[in-house]
Parts: structure tokens; sequence; C-alpha cells
């Protein structure tokens, strides 16, 4: 197998997903692997921010350290284990993983395609961030998506979250790399097994 695609997920998104995995890995021609569970406030965003949700927790911005225990401890162990030598590595993420995949695409070579299924695009001053930040030569892809229901709650941070990740697609686009841009069924990342099947499904077109 020439092409690993990893994935973050919180515990609660993964019912059905170890299934779902052995079913990718013989239709795909790629290698879909969870990555550990992550300290998702913490390890996933890219700077400090205050709670946006009742009784949320603040977020750490720790997305740098998490992103270089990928390149040099996690990822290794795993294709170790698994023997695998990839060719291309993908990075596919849901929610705060999603936006933690975009970011990752300016900081690093270590993947070339990526995907934001509910990215987390309403993060405090992301997409102006992203236009000011080159991306890594060996992005290839990208893929975004959102449920059609995601704006119908009362957050105010959510209500434009369909004008930010269009943003985002732009930016990605006006940066030279090839990005779709897709709706769905659903809120936010749920019903997930399906939208995993359709990012895959542009990923590898």
């Amino acid at each position: 197998m020439s092409t690993v695609c990893y994935i973050p997920m919180l515990e609660g998104q993964t019912p059905g997903v170890q299934e779902w995995l052995q079913a990718a890995r013989a239709r795909y021609d790629v290698f879909p692997v969870l990555l550990p569970q992550a300290d998702w406030n913490n390890d996933l965003t890219p700077w400090p921010a205050d709670p946006v949700f009742k009784k949320g927790k603040p977020f750490g911005g720790k997305a740098e350290s998490y992103l270089r225990r990928l390149e040099k401890e996690i990822i290794p162990d795993i294709e170790a284990g698994l023997g695998l030598v990839p060719d291309e590595r993908w990075l596919l993420g849901v929610s705060l993983a999603g936006l933690f995949a975009v970011w990752a695409a300016t900081q690093s070579k270590l993947f070339t395609r990526i995907a934001a299924i509910s990215g987390s695009f309403w993060y405090p001053g992301f997409p102006e961030w992203l236009r000011s930040q080159p991306l890594v030569p060996s992005l290839r892809a990208a893929y975004l998506s959102l449920g059609c229901k995601e704006a119908e709650g009362k957050n105010p941070h959510l209500k434009d979250i369909a004008a930010q990740t269009r943003k985002v697609a732009g930016i990605l686009t006006e940066k030279g790399v090839p990005t779709a841009f897709e709706w769905t069924e659903g809120t936010h990342f749920a019903p997930v097994i399906p939208r995993l099947e359709q990012a895959l499904n542009h990923l590898t077109a």
C-alpha cells in the first residue's frame, strides 16, 4: 500500500468506524488509520483561544507540539508496527481535527492531501491567518465539507461557518491547491461514516 490516510477521531465519533476502516482498506487504494486519541482542545488548535461553547474548556493552542510528535514519534511508530513504507500520507480530520489538517498544510511536508469534515474554521482569526501563510509545496489536493444543518444552532460562532469554510476553500484554491467543497446531509460531523467515504472518494478521484 503506497498511501496511508491518517484520521484523528474523538471516542464519541468512532462507533462503527473500526468496521468501516476494514472495508475502506479493501475498497480504496489507501490504508486508512485512526490516530491515537489526541487531547482535542489542546493538541488540535493552533493558538490559545477562549471557550466558545457553554461549559466548554479553553483551547490550549498546542498544535505545533502535537504535529512534531506525529512527525517524529507517533506516525513512524504506527508505520513500523504495520510494516508500511508509504509514498504518500494524507490527513483527514473532523471538526477541530479538520482545522488541524488545514493548519498542518502550512507547517509540515508530511501530508500530500488533506480533508476537513465540518472543519472548525470559526476558530478566531483562522481564515485571515491562513491567507498570510505559504502552503507546503507537497500539498496536492484538499477537500472540505459541511452538514446542511450546521449553521442552524444558536451559537453565534457557528452562524457564519458556511462563509468561513468557503473562505478557506477559496484561499486554498488561490494558493494553487485543487480544492473541493461539498454540502452533506446532517449536523456537525454526523453522520460521520458517509462523510469519511465522501472525503476519500474525492481525494482518490
